[in-house]
């Protein structure tokens, strides 16, 4: 179970968390989660692979590990996240700020988080609640274990997944002209890079 230290907090009592601790801060709760190696392994693929597109077609920036918050959402001043990933096209890069903790009033088209047993209702639940209401466009969760990922898009349905696809698919998104996400070559990709860590020890 994720650490929780119930509030209600503020963004500001979210900046003055460690920065070497993933905190987020959930409807006005501290949450701390810790991140594995296989949902960091499948993230750092998934944004290889979102970057080469953009090289190619220069719409946006994907990041990893980005802290937003929100304002004027839900409660004020009690929400604050830090997806596992997003792209984020370029009519909100005016608003990006380099040397920001925290990117306030910025918001992705897409966020992608990797589902961990500690985060699962947050990542079901109260993210999709934030997400929703902040106005991004699409949020996918990956499922490891399941070996699925729910596509949302809140423009078609507010509640629930418009998708459940699974790791033998390729996922296109329309925010992506063109661009679909190969997922059995990344499930190959990271096998192969399994057996390598294996070997090397």
């Amino acid at each position: 179970m994720p650490t929780t230290t119930f509030g209600p907090h503020t963004v500001k009592d979210w900046l003055a968390t460690p920065e070497d601790e993933h905190w987020e801060l959930i409807h006005g709760n501290l949450i701390m989660t810790q991140e594995t190696a296989g949902n960091s392994g499948l993230a750092g693929e998934i944004e290889r692979r979102i970057g080469n597109y953009l090289e190619q077609h220069p719409l946006g920036i994907v990041r990893h590990g980005i802290a937003f918050s929100f304002p004027g959402i839900l409660a004020p001043d009690r929400e604050g996240v830090v997806p596992d990933l997003c792209y984020i096209a370029n009519d909100q890069l005016e608003k990006w700020d380099e040397e920001a903790n925290v990117q306030d009033g910025v918001v992705p088209a897409l966020v992608l988080e990797m589902l961990s047993p500690s985060t699962r209702e947050i990542d079901w639940k109260d993210k999709v609640e934030i997400y929703r209401e902040a106005g991004i466009g699409e949020y996918w969760i990956f499922d490891r274990h399941e070996e699925s990922v729910r596509i949302y898009r809140f423009s078609e349905n507010r509640e629930k997944p418009v998708a459940i696809m699974s790791f033998e698919d390729s996922i296109p998104t329309p925010l992506l002209p063109g661009f679909s996400l190969e997922m059995p070559r990344i499930r190959q990709a990271l096998a192969i890079g399994t057996q390598r860590s294996r070997k090397a020890r």
